[in-house]
């Protein structure tokens, strides 16, 4: 008689396993490497970016709390899957769309954490079946209410201005408290992409090839929904006018930023600046990481470039000029600058621009030299 054992962590839902194929196996039965799922869990993130990668902590957290043999499924949009790819602690990753909303309807697990707010993410979790469920779920009144008390926290920060300033807690930690897991700090997970090397490696022959200098990253730009998270170009012009003989410095940007970096060199060479190079601003996400790592350090906004800088042990100034720099999780390699007008200016949605002068190229220049004066000289 065949048997497939179809709670094995290994089992493939639509063709044999590479542990069946490379054994030989007709089927389960006689297979050495058989492993139980402990807990099957899906976990929600879908968006956005930046909070993709740093819930990525939450993985261990889970292990930690179920154990090594977890099944971990990540519901997430289609921009993200890249930063979630290669990540040991995921078994199955979904993209967000209308076959795998449909799939989660009828798809049984133990464990269902959602830490989104937003209506496509609550309107999923209502039709998860588990046993364990976390985070929220879509309302019958049109708003969304916490699965468990742990969670109201977070949904409470959400809805108040006023919690949301008093708040001194990390994302991280509000991440661990909404799945009742404990938090020690655990690391976020981003890969590198080893297989787009090659652009790396292109763009030290053409930009970096007689370089001797430490290499200084600054992201340009911002979300689009925070445009005052991004420092002002006259201050990035300064900066590099002061830093330039000390190290190497390129500018790094995303689409938005296909007009401004131009602008930037621009205005560097009619101040006698040449030489600053840019990547490609069309880069996919895997290449611009590959771009970041050619870098030693990188200055940015409250920023995607931020929280993938810091998963990858990039050393990393960060300014905050409208977004609280208490909810980033420093570790051991992030230096926070906040403005003096970031209070009064406390998420706003609009261009500012004296609110985005307010960080000094002076301020900025002392904390990146002392960053790298305690950083190992890479450019891998």
């Amino acid at each position: 008689m065949t048997e497939f054992k179809r709670n094995c962590k290994s089992f493939r839902e639509d063709y044999a396993c590479e542990i069946m194929t490379a054994e030989g196996l007709k089927d389960c039965t006689d297979c050495m490497f058989y492993e139980p799922i402990s807990k099957k869990i899906l976990l929600i993130k879908l968006g956005a970016m930046g909070d993709v990668v740093r819930t990525t902590p939450v993985l261990l957290g889970l292990k930690k709390k179920y154990g090594n043999n977890i099944h971990v499924t990540w519901l997430v949009k289609e921009e993200s899957l890249p930063l979630l790819k290669n990540n040991p602690g995921i078994n199955k990753i979904l993209p967000y769309n209308q076959e795998n909303i449909f799939r989660l309807k009828h798809e049984k697990f133990d464990v269902l954490i959602n830490l989104d707010l937003e209506p496509s993410a609550t309107l999923t979790a209502n039709e998860v079946k588990a046993d364990e469920k976390y985070g929220y779920y879509f309302n019958e009144d049109g708003h969304p209410s916490p699965f468990n008390k742990s969670a109201e926290y977070y949904l409470h920060r959400a809805l108040s201005n006023h919690i949301n300033k008093e708040n001194r807690k990390t994302y991280q930690e509000m991440m661990f408290e909404i799945a009742e897991l404990d938090y020690n700090k655990e690391i976020m997970f981003l890969d590198d992409y080893k297989a787009f090397k090659k652009i790396a490696e292109e763009f030290i022959e053409k930009n970096l090839r007689d370089n001797t200098k430490k290499i200084i990253g600054i992201n340009v730009g911002s979300a689009g929904k925070w445009p005052s998270k991004a420092w002002h170009p006259d201050k990035i012009i300064e900066f590099v006018k002061k830093a330039n003989d000390q190290y190497k410095i390129i500018l790094l940007g995303g689409p938005e930023e296909k007009k401004l970096i131009p602008e930037i060199i621009n205005r560097l060479n009619e101040l006698e600046i040449k030489g600053i190079p840019s990547n490609n601003t069309d880069n996919s996400i895997e290449e611009f990481i590959q771009l970041l790592n050619v870098c030693d350090l990188v200055i940015t906004g409250d920023s995607l470039a931020m929280h993938m800088s810091v998963a990858l042990n990039k050393k990393v100034v960060s300014l905050f000029f409208c977004t609280p720099p208490w909810e980033i999780e420093p570790y051991n390699n992030i230096e926070k600058i906040q403005s003096p007008l970031l209070m009064e200016n406390y998420y706003i949605d609009y261009l500012d621009e004296d609110l985005t002068k307010s960080i000094s190229a002076d301020e900025v220049l002392k904390k990146c030299q002392k960053q790298l004066q305690s950083s190992v000289f890479s450019k891998t």
